[in-house]
């Protein structure tokens, strides 16, 4: 079997080691939420140190549950942009491998018209990598199929073409989508509200909020329309597919468990630069 190096493990984003892998990841499972999902769930994917916390309320929600299969949409894509999935061999964790569903897999590769990635020709990707330790350690024999989704009616049909196979297969499935929300402050060119205390408070409770409402509210499309007008989330097809798997599955809305800034995280309080991180479950 073929398997994925992990890249952002290497580069320090989560830690390489076994033993310090499994130690953060149960640190963070152990602040399990009042809610409880059984269909899906949203997360950030930022580094650890910033967002791990975050996670890992998402997956310690969705712990109960036993997936055969976990759907992980991912990808920082432009709309129109074509959809990346790796097809055959595994993800590599420090918990362990994480095998790809070759057989649904190579299934979306077709149905999507994916770009093919393979274990030694990808491209580096954090929205997906940073959730495999997390199945790993909570369903290490469940499989995945892995996809970078762009925002627009290929994420839509995405989340729903994932939940009919589970369907029609009527094997146990989780989806798993990964987005950060307002990238606010000069490095990241947008900074509509100056700086200070204000544009934080504005960054969180109405651009970040506003995006949020819709996913809660299973308006797909209206996240994605209003992420894109309001660059309040960077991976909005990802979250949009999770969102579709489940509302496809018979979520009624979703809950949400977490949202925080990197500032709150850090504890700054000059608040010239941040990033929003989110739970839901549904």
């Amino acid at each position: 079997m073929q398997v994925r190096q992990p890249f952002f493990a290497q580069q320090g984003w989560y830690p390489a080691g076994a033993e310090a892998c499994r130690r953060a990841v149960d640190e963070y499972l152990a602040a399990g939420p009042a809610h409880t999902g059984r269909l899906a769930g949203i997360v950030p994917h930022a580094g650890w140190y910033f967002s791990g916390a975050t996670a890992g309320k998402t997956f310690a929600a969705l712990a109960g549950a036993e997936p055969e299969l976990v759907f992980v949409f991912g990808g920082h894509l432009g709309p129109g942009s074509r959809p990346l999935c790796m097809p055959r061999g595994a993800f590599g964790t420090p918990l362990g491998p994480v095998e790809v569903d070759e057989r649904l897999a190579t299934a979306a590769v077709e149905e999507f018209s994916c770009r093919v990635e393979s274990s030694d020709d990808f491209q580096p990707d954090n929205t997906i990598e940073l959730q495999m330790p997390f199945i790993r350690r909570l369903w290490p024999q469940a499989r995945v199929v892995a996809l970078q989704v762009p925002p627009g009616d290929t994420a839509l049909r995405a989340g729903t073409w994932a939940a009919a196979q589970a369907e029609r297969l009527g094997r146990p499935a989780l989806a798993i989508g990964s987005t950060d929300l307002t990238h606010y402050g000069p490095n990241y060119g947008f900074m509509p509200r100056g700086i200070g205390a204000e544009a934080h408070r504005w960054s969180k409770q109405e651009n970040d909020a506003a995006f949020l409402d819709r996913l809660l509210h299973l308006d797909a499309a209206g996240a994605i329309e209003h992420a894109l007008a309001n660059h309040s989330a960077c991976c909005p097809g990802a979250a949009a597919a999770a969102l579709e798997f489940a509302r496809a599955r018979g979520a009624a809305g979703g809950h949400l468990l977490e949202h925080v800034t990197s500032a709150e995280v850090e504890g700054r309080g000059d608040f010239t630069m941040w990033v929003g991180y989110a739970a839901i479950i549904y």
